[in-house]
């Protein structure tokens, strides 16, 4: 597991640690035996920004919720699912040409309001 987003999980549960040094050689620990690929909304809204679309941040969370629950792990999870995805479903609405340019040349996601 990426050492940030064990940092990270660690992070979210401070306020309920009591130790949060020691929690995170436990999750190290744990995590040396097992593997997991996480995807997250911001991955989605690049992926839909790449369509050249902006989805809103309760359409991300319903395109990971789908996706989870259709999840084959023979199969994985590929970027071109989520984009099929993004597209079967209509989602978003089309960014402006300034967005675009924000997208392509400073790397600057676009997130519906």
């Amino acid at each position: 597991m990426d050492d940030q987003l064990l940092k990270d999980m660690v992070a979210r549960l401070k306020p309920v640690l009591k130790d949060t040094d020691a929690a995170l050689v436990i999750l190290r620990r744990y995590w040396t035996t097992r593997m997991a690929l996480v995807w997250s909304v911001l991955d989605v809204h690049r992926a839909a920004n790449e369509l050249e679309l902006a989805l809103t941040q309760n359409e991300a969370v319903q395109v990971l919720e789908s996706l989870h629950l259709s999840y084959n792990r023979h199969l994985g999870l590929r970027w071109e699912d989520i984009t099929a995805h993004i597209t079967e479903h209509v989602l978003g609405r089309k960014l402006t040409k300034r967005e675009i340019h924000q997208f392509v040349h400073h790397d600057r996601l676009t997130i519906q309001r």
